[in-house]
């Protein structure tokens, strides 16, 4: 019995350790703007104006930023594992080689921001905007982007495989080299995009939109391309024959 009730208050404990903030540092930041390497992990920043604010290398895991301004805010390698960014605006943000896995991003604005190698690993970014940004290298494995809309985002070398893309809008986005191994796309709008030398191994793609999209040297082997737009595609004739079409 005792020994029950010892696990018990240690895991009860844990969260509390791992989720405390510093109140300096939180106070830092609210009256400067500024708070790189700071222990914000769990902070309540939701609705706050934090525009420019300097973020580098912070500790933000399980804050709570909903509907927070992060305009332009410099968020290098900072931790967001598991944060809370529901309709948060990051537009210019610099979120290079950050850690938002897990995160819970649905209807944030990244548009115009630089997420190079950040780490999204199943992020939910249901709805969220991504025009213009830069995702080169992202991890975004397992993520959901339901819905997200990526006009002319730039996805070069990303790791999509198995995300969820269900109805995205990713019109003239840079897709090329990027792993989207098994990934959903159906109804997508992948209209101009360039998916050169992409893997597209048993992606699931039907009724997509790839009119005049650009798949030179794509691997296509199981993909599902049943009912799909391809007016005006380039591919490689032999590489469509591995896959499903119609």
């Amino acid at each position: 019995m005792l020994k029950k009730l010892l696990i018990t208050t240690l895991l009860c404990c844990l969260p509390l350790q791992a989720w405390a903030y510093s109140q300096t540092d939180l106070d830092r930041l609210l009256s400067t703007g500024s708070c790189p390497n700071g222990d914000l992990s769990g902070a309540p920043l939701q609705s706050e104006d934090l525009t420019e604010a300097n973020l580098t290398g912070a500790n933000l895991a399980h804050a709570i930023l909903d509907d927070a301004i992060l305009e332009k805010a410099d968020l290098k390698g900072a931790d967001l594992k598991k944060a809370s960014v529901k309709r948060t605006y990051f537009a210019e943000a610099d979120l290079a080689g950050a850690d938002l896995s897990y995160a819970n991003g649905w209807k944030a604005y990244f548009n115009r921001s630089n997420m190079t190698g950040a780490n999204c690993f199943r992020a939910n970014f249901a709805h969220a905007q991504f025009t213009f940004a830069n995702l080169y290298t992202t991890q975004l494995q397992e993520a959901n982007l339901d819905y997200a809309s990526g006009y002319m985002v730039n996805m070069h070398s990303a790791n999509l495989a198995q995300a969820w893309l269900y109805k995205a809008d990713l019109r003239s986005a840079n897709l090329s080299s990027a792993n989207l191994y098994n990934a959903k796309l159906e109804r997508s709008n992948l209209t101009e995009a360039n998916m050169n030398n992409t893997n597209l191994t048993g992606a699931f793609m039907r009724e997509s939109n790839l009119t005049r999209a650009e798949l030179t040297n794509a691997t296509l082997d199981n993909a599902d391309l049943l009912y799909a737009n391809m007016e005006e595609t380039k591919f490689d004739p032999a590489a469509l024959k591995q896959s499903r079409i119609k």
